[in-house]
């Protein structure tokens, strides 16, 4: 079977060069694209240029469409040189994981083609796991909870109904609805017959959309326990943009996400945007906080 790895960058040129050469040296892994995101730190392009060897090519996107479209980037980049991949790996730069996890999450998805995504549990950088390495796809109800703070708090025990909890992580093939962007392995012809990722999210919600379109298909998705990645969390989201321009983008794929996916009703939509004035109330005493705290 044939490998290749997408990962996007995205003014995080130095994990992104670490990950790489640790990768680069992993025999079951055949092509590593790299797909600079228009990064506006100068010189990171030419940076990552001098990865290229026979197995790593690095490119650039046309523009910054989002983390969707650069990885879109990159397949499309692999289907106009010819070249074909059984599996596709999506990637973060900012991760740390071993090419036996790999193999062993190739192994399980190659067993079973009901299998269309897989990946290792999350851990975080003091090597404890991510709750949200996987949950379940986000309901209306769920998602209006999650719309502000003061609801997060009032409603949390139902919150953690979204999720998979202790019990079912003890699973080593744990099938899950919606699973980490930060690293999962997808079968290419899945990644095809889905239409590739959905492009018309900049940011946030591509997993449950993601989650979406495996469903319809009949695919399952699986979190393989008994492996992990370590997802270091580099932040150059949180340097970029502002807890402002992050709650827009976050309420504009949250709207996307329900109208397109979960045909949501003029009513629901009202509530969003209601909602998201009160998230922008919540921001403007949040944020003098965190900033008093130094978070």
């Amino acid at each position: 079977m044939k490998v290749a790895v997408i990962i996007v960058n995205y003014n995080d040129a130095e994990d992104t060069k670490k990950y790489v050469k640790t990768i680069s040296e992993y025999k079951i892994l055949d092509r590593i694209v790299v797909v600079d995101n228009l990064s506006t730190t100068a010189g990171t392009f030419d940076s990552l240029k001098k990865l290229e060897n026979s197995k790593v090519k690095v490119i650039s996107s046309d523009k910054n469409g989002g983390y969707d479209y650069g990885n879109n980037f990159g397949v499309k980049y692999l289907q106009s040189i010819n070249e074909k991949y059984d599996y596709i790996i999506i990637s973060n730069p900012d991760i740390e994981i071993t090419e036996n996890a790999i193999k062993h999450c190739l192994e399980v998805i190659e067993e079973d083609k009901t299998i269309g995504v897989i990946a290792p549990r999350m851990f975080d950088k003091e090597n404890k796991p991510i709750r949200r390495s996987a949950w379940k796809m986000r309901t209306f109800a769920l998602d209006v909870i999650h719309s502000t703070r003061l609801l997060e708090m009032i409603f949390y025990k139902i919150l953690r109904n979204g999720e998979y909890n202790s019990e079912d992580y003890k699973k080593e093939k744990l099938e899950v609805e919606a699973i980490s962007g930060a690293f999962f392995i997808i079968r290419s012809n899945v990644l095809e017959e889905i239409n590739l990722l959905d492009e018309n999210v900049f940011l946030f919600y591509e997993e449950d959309i993601l989650a979406k379109k495996l469903k319809e298909k009949g695919y399952k998705t699986i979190s393989l326990n008994s492996e992990k990645f370590i997802h270091f969390e580099s932040q150059t989201i949180g340097k970029t943009y502002s807890y402002f321009k992050k709650k827009k983008e976050l309420y504009k794929s949250k709207i996307y996400y329900h109208k397109t996916y979960n045909k949501m009703n003029f009513i629901e939509h009202l509530i969003f945007i209601i909602l998201q004035f009160i998230r922008d109330i919540e921001l403007l005493i949040e944020i003098p906080i965190r900033k008093l705290l130094g978070k």
